[in-house]
């Protein structure tokens, strides 16, 4: 497979370029992937490897890590006067939706001969990584920033991992571990936001949901920090239409919570390229606290090309719907909540109460339980 960078018709080999291209500066994404067979699907498999042909990570001899990650449950519900389905990726080992692209990421990088791992992050995907890691036998050393909660860090210490809490802002954390790792040849700048193969384990969501449902939804909401998760979604569904698997792909409903809100305001103004939000607080959905995702270029294509929106909402709004959810037996972290809040103030008419939508909880709610 190649890596290549989306805006560019230059193509760059995964295993000797920066996860930034060298050209333009953006994250690259793996394409000339095995095109989506239904018949190589091994039902008997647990998890997302029952997709394993279609997820050509090179093993080297190594034997495949994994921990049952993926064929989350998919609940039918109604919520806000709609019918609805909750893909609940919350229910991951490690209580979270980055455990499908880390244990690709993870199984790749050990497979290209590292010996550790590093990423930033505010909590989620440094515990995913440190817990994949430690099952891999590698190292693992995770940035945070010291304000990031402290379920969350603890979560990361208990794999083994080491923590470096990181004084101010999310950013500062990236930089710290940039800083680590170049030139590193034992240690993989680990990124969920710029990894390619990160990317590739979220595509397996769509697929499950397009397995379990027996059809493509006509709308999927998500959570938006840097993205993975609905832009990861959005190539599984691209993959199956290239693949003839079917002829449709969902409107996409990307979700951000004030202040920080770079995609929403590109998109509500229309505009062709994102202004970084300054890091003004914190807060409850710390999950999506992104001055800047790295992926905001493929994330508005995806978004206008389905003709789908970008919402916001909230503190006070994500704490009603956070509420809401669990006293119907839906225990997430704020962060999942925001999509939630979001469809609780999305216009009626702007969705047919006719069409299939689904939302992804991605984080359980002891990654952030309210005070009690």
């Amino acid at each position: 497979m190649i890596a290549y960078c989306p805006s560019s018709k230059f193509r760059c080999k995964a295993e000797q370029s920066p996860l930034r291209c060298p050209l333009t500066g953006a994250p690259l994404e793996f394409t000339d992937m095995p095109l989506f067979d239904p018949a190589s699907i091994e039902p008997k498999v647990g998890g997302m490897w029952r997709y394993e042909a279609m997820l050509p990570v090179v093993h080297n001899g190594y034997e495949r890590i994994t921990l049952g990650e993926g064929w989350t449950p998919l609940i039918p519900d109604r919520w806000a006067g709609r019918s609805l389905y909750w893909k609940l990726d919350a229910l991951m080992p490690t209580g979270s939706y980055k455990d499908r692209g880390v244990c690709v990421m993870v199984n790749w990088l050990r497979g290209l001969g590292y010996e550790a791992l590093a990423d930033d992050t505010s909590g989620n995907a440094g515990a995913s990584l440190a817990c994949y890691a430690g099952r891999a036998g590698l190292r693992a050393v995770i940035f945070v920033p010291a304000s990031a909660p402290a379920p969350k860090k603890a979560q990361i210490m208990v794999y083994g991992a080491e923590l470096v809490e990181v004084p101010g802002t999310r950013a500062d954390a990236t930089h710290a571990v940039e800083a680590a790792t170049c030139n590193s040849r034992e240690m993989a700048y680990a990124s969920h936001a710029w990894h390619p193969a990160f990317l590739l384990g979220q595509m397996t969501v769509a697929w499950e949901i397009w397995e379990q449902l027996g059809t493509v939804p006509d709308w999927l909401i998500a959570p938006v920090g840097h993205g993975g998760t609905l832009l990861g979604a959005w190539r599984g569904f691209q993959h199956l239409r290239v693949s003839g698997v079917t002829n449709k792909l969902p409107r996409l409903i990307a979700v951000q919570a004030e202040p920080y809100t770079p995609l929403y305001d590109a998109f509500a103004s229309g505009a062709a390229t994102i202004e970084p939000t300054p890091h003004v607080q914190t807060i409850s959905a710390d999950g999506i606290a992104i001055s800047y995702p790295v992926r905001w270029q493929a994330l508005l294509e995806a978004i206008r090309f389905s003709r789908g929106m970008a919402l916001v909402v909230n503190d006070q709004e994500v704490a009603e719907a956070h509420a809401e959810l669990a006293s119907s037996g839906i225990f997430v972290e704020p962060t999942s909540a925001t999509i939630a809040a979001a469809l609780k103030k999305t216009p009626k008419e702007s969705i047919p109460h006719t069409d299939l939508v689904v939302g992804i909880l991605t984080g359980h709610g002891l990654k952030k339980p309210p005070k009690v």
